[in-house]
């Protein structure tokens, strides 16, 4: 099974502090922390309302900080959601938000026990 975080990402994030300060790094996790579940609304939502575009935003969004930070399953997940919904795919769409959700829930776990690691 895929770790829930990629952590040559969070190496490499690491790798552009001075002296090993890891403020890049939970900068990145706390904006993802406050953002993150308003993107997974946002997918919610629009699986409710039928808004295939709302979807499809909010995903991309959500691919976008999920990778920066190594959550390669959440990623991945969201990638296959923009596909889902450009294509008006609502069977799929369903599917994939119940799976995002809960690799969304994984990833937050996961960034908030390593922010908590390197708060000192």
């Amino acid at each position: 099974m895929q770790p829930v975080l990629d952590m040559t990402v969070v190496e490499e994030l690491l790798s552009f502090a001075d002296e090993g300060d890891p403020e890049l790094l939970l900068d990145l996790i706390q904006m993802f922390l406050e953002d993150g579940p308003n993107k997974v609304r946002a997918v919610t939502e629009g699986l409710l309302a039928g808004d295939f575009e709302k979807m499809e935003r909010a995903a991309h969004s959500l691919k976008g900080s999920s990778g920066n930070l190594g959550a390669r399953l959440l990623q991945d997940t969201c990638e296959l959601m923009q596909q889902a919904t450009r294509n008006h795919q609502l069977e799929e769409s369903r599917r994939l938000t119940a799976e995002l959700v809960a690799h969304y829930a994984t990833a937050e776990r996961a960034l908030r026990e390593l922010h908590r690691s390197y708060q000192g």
